[in-house]
């Protein structure tokens, strides 16, 4: 898949480094305590980056110019015609537009290529950038609830309202 600025594809051997840095990346990120956590020592982000490029659920997210992977987004199984929609973009790179633009053709390619009749999605309400995403892009917030994934330094939940989305096609 691409837009005009980005190539949407399979992992290779060679995107290692980069999805090394863009996985620290994301674990540092202030929006890191809502999401799901991934593992930031060498060992664990090997199985995750063979994990991504052997799945037909996630894709690379490349800059055409400089060749980059700045990103990835994901399709998740959920049933026939549904697929849980996730993206990351490095904080280098955020800002740009590279989000909408991978959203809008993924979406494509769900509906016309995978034969999807419904996505959904998830994230923080103080997410904003993510929330104003999926709004922008034709999602609707089907529900709100309190969810937790990680604990602070007193090992108390950090609870967050979360958001999920759907859109059909």
């Amino acid at each position: 898949m691409e837009t005009n600025r980005l190539i949407i594809r399979n992992f290779s051997d060679d995107d290692f480094q980069d999805f090394s840095a863009l996985i620290c990346d994301k674990m540092k990120s202030k929006y890191s305590v809502y999401d799901e956590q991934f593992p930031t020592d060498d060992e664990s982000i090997k199985g995750l980056f063979s994990f991504f490029k052997d799945s037909e659920e996630f894709f690379g997210i490349e800059l055409k110019s400089p060749k980059k992977i700045v990103g990835f987004v994901s399709l998740n199984y959920i049933d026939e015609h549904t697929r849980n929609l996730g993206y990351c973009i490095h904080t280098e790179y955020q800002g740009r537009g590279y989000a909408s633009e991978v959203v809008m053709e993924i979406m494509k390619y769900a509906h016309k290529i995978l034969n999807v009749h419904k996505l959904v999605s998830g994230t923080a309400v103080e997410n904003e950038p993510s929330v104003k995403l999926l709004l922008k892009s034709g999602f609707s917030i089907v529900d709100k609830c309190k969810g937790s994934f990680v604990d602070d330094e007193q090992g108390n939940p950090i609870i967050f309202t979360g958001c999920s989305f759907e859109y059909m096609f």
